[in-house]
């Protein structure tokens, strides 16, 4: 969702638009996600502004919209890594040999 300017008015109206989005995608079976993280900080909010709307409007907020995960349309299930290699033991103070009195 872009807007013209930056201020309070564009963002009533960018919410007022994502409500619409999100409302119709809905009525229309699509899924939805807001991703508001590439308009968070200044710095990749310019990005966006320059390089994918060609300086053209404010960005305000990414909409993913796609088909929702369904028996009718099954996703393809993303591999998942084993629990060991992304979760740690940490020894408790006992076990790391401190002296409780």
């Amino acid at each position: 969702l872009v807007t013209p300017t930056d201020t309070a008015l564009d963002w009533l109206r960018t919410g007022e638009a994502l409500s619409a989005l999100l409302l119709s995608s809905t009525r229309a079976g699509l899924a939805t996600c807001p991703l508001s993280q590439v308009t968070e900080q200044r710095m990749v909010r310019d990005v966006v502004r320059l390089s994918a709307l060609d300086n053209l409007g404010q960005p305000q907020l990414l909409v993913r919209v796609g088909w929702p995960v369904t028996a009718e349309f099954p996703g393809v299930a993303a591999p998942r890594r084993p629990l060991d290699d992304v979760l740690t033991d940490w020894p408790t103070e006992h076990e790391e040999g401190t002296d409780d009195g």
